[in-house]
């Protein structure tokens, strides 16, 4: 009975302390249990605030979204007005390139206008300085045919008592007489359409020889010139020859280049290589000046005028010129 006291005392503390070591088991489980249940419940929340976060997220996607359509859609309208108005400044360049075009062409037509007026102006003032030219050479032929007529009818008168003189003669009761020095010729050379008249009048210390005037219409672009010759002058040892020039424009306002060739100078390249009293002067209209030494190549000189500066415009040029044999004195 001892022995199973003792066995049952054993039995006893064993299932003590399996009891003990139970319990314990079922406090670590019941604590795991409680671990694991708040974990449960945290993950829930996590869960949740996973689930709420998603949806927030979704929702600012989808207002992104809805921001990113109406960007587009702002950006489309933009790109669109974009592209009209590239169009329509096309449009509007072309219409103004087109514009400017017409402006331009307006201008030219203008200018050509005013150059043909100019023309015109140019043309009608040399065909009045014909006519007027012309009515003196009608007035003169009168006058030198008057003047024949006379000689003949005093001739005739004379009978045959100054058929001795020999040609060209009558007979007088001073003497005998030339009939060329009854008439007072006008001399006419230099440039087509020039008068010249000799003066051969002093006045202090200056004797002028010739003067020759003329006109010339000097178109856009180009150069004009004229030809002067001294001619059968008489000059004497003490005395030089100066050329005095002067020169009007068709309107006062306007320029031109001037020069003075020594000699004959027909075409430019003479014209370049000759010596030059003076070469491009810039005169406008009313201007003149004397010049010595124009004849001594040939006894001539040239006149040039250049209207090379102007695209338009056409110049008349009403220009006189005078000989004038000057005294020195050493």
């Amino acid at each position: 009975a001892k022995s199973r006291i003792t066995h049952l005392e054993t039995l006893n503390t064993s299932l003590h302390t399996s009891y003990t070591h139970l319990e314990q088991t079922h406090k670590s489980l019941h604590t795991n249990h409680s671990h694991l249940k708040n974990t449960l419940t945290n993950t829930q929340l996590e869960l949740r605030m996973s689930k709420m976060e998603t949806d927030h997220a979704q929702r600012t996607l989808r207002e992104k979204e809805a921001m990113v359509n109406e960007m587009q859609l702002e950006i489309n309208l933009v790109t669109q007005s974009a592209v009209e108005a590239n169009k329509r400044a096309a449009e509007g360049y072309e219409v103004a390139q087109s514009v400017r075009m017409d402006k331009e062409y307006v201008d030219g037509l203008e200018a050509k206008v005013v150059a043909l007026q100019d023309w015109a102006l140019a043309s009608t003032e040399s065909k009045q300085l014909t006519m007027e030219r012309c009515r003196g050479l009608e007035g003169r032929v009168g006058e030198l045919e008057s003047m024949v007529e006379l000689l003949k009818r005093t001739s005739g008168s004379g009978g045959n008592g100054g058929s001795g003189g020999g040609e060209g003669m009558i007979s007088l009761e001073d003497g005998m007489m030339n009939i060329n020095d009854l008439i007072p010729l006008k001399k006419v050379s230099g440039a087509t359409g020039s008068s010249a008249s000799s003066l051969a009048s002093t006045q202090g210390g200056e004797r002028i020889l010739w003067t020759k005037s003329s006109s010339l219409v000097v178109g856009a672009g180009m150069v004009g010139h004229s030809f002067i010759e001294l001619g059968s002058v008489q000059i004497e040892s003490y005395e030089t020859v100066t050329l005095r020039w002067k020169f009007d424009l068709t309107r006062e306002e306007e320029d031109i280049y001037f020069s003075i060739l020594k000699g004959i100078c027909e075409d430019k390249r003479k014209q370049r290589s000759a010596d030059a009293c003076f070469r491009s002067r810039h005169v406008k209209g009313g201007g003149g000046g004397d010049v010595s030494g124009a004849f001594a190549v040939q006894n001539a000189c040239t006149l040039v005028w250049s209207n090379e500066m102007s695209w338009f415009r056409p110049k008349t040029i009403k220009w006189t010129v005078e000989a004038v044999a000057i005294e020195w004195s050493d």
